[in-house]
């Protein structure tokens, strides 16, 4: 009995053991039904919110060609004052339209110019402005056109517009 059991322990001591059988790793692909779906919801949210921005981009093309155009009339005579006030009216259109904005003169659109944005025209430039564009003979002040200026950056970069959807 005893060489029976030296052959019992001799076939269960850990030396004669055989290595694990491991199987195949899990490939990634292909993927379950659930993730294809997934990846298309994520695939349409990404396309989206980039048509989104794209849109956004381009509707607010006409203030980046204003600011531009702002930069291009820094010189300071006559001719780019009242290129100054063009463009103003300008930027107006495109961003309200020219329904709202054509009918719109003097007093009513230097009004709606501080009504929609930071853009704040005093008195005395509403003035200036008038003897400027309608008298003959009226000198060239640079501090009006200083005036003109920063007023019609704040109106190009401070304007409201509010989207109709």
């Amino acid at each position: 009995m005893s060489s029976e059991l030296n052959q019992t322990i001799a076939e269960a001591s850990l030396d004669n053991l055989h290595d694990i059988m491991v199987p195949d790793a899990i490939g990634f692909f292909p993927l379950a039904p659930g993730w294809y779906i997934l990846f298309l919801l994520l695939l349409t949210l990404l396309f989206h919110f980039g048509y989104q921005h794209y849109k956004a981009y381009k509707r607010e093309q006409y203030r980046r060609d204003a600011k531009e155009e702002l930069e291009a009339l820094n010189n300071k005579n006559r001719e780019n004052i009242i290129a100054l006030l063009e463009l103003a009216k300008r930027v107006g259109i495109s961003a309200y339209g020219r329904e709202v904005i054509v009918p719109l003169h003097g007093d009513e659109w230097w009004d709606f110019m501080e009504e929609h944005s930071k853009a704040s025209v005093s008195p005395e430039l509403r003035v200036s402005i008038k003897k400027l564009l309608y008298k003959e003979g009226v000198a060239f002040d640079e501090n009006v056109f200083d005036a003109v200026f920063l007023m019609l950056s704040q109106w190009v970069k401070t304007h409201k517009v509010v989207l109709h959807v």
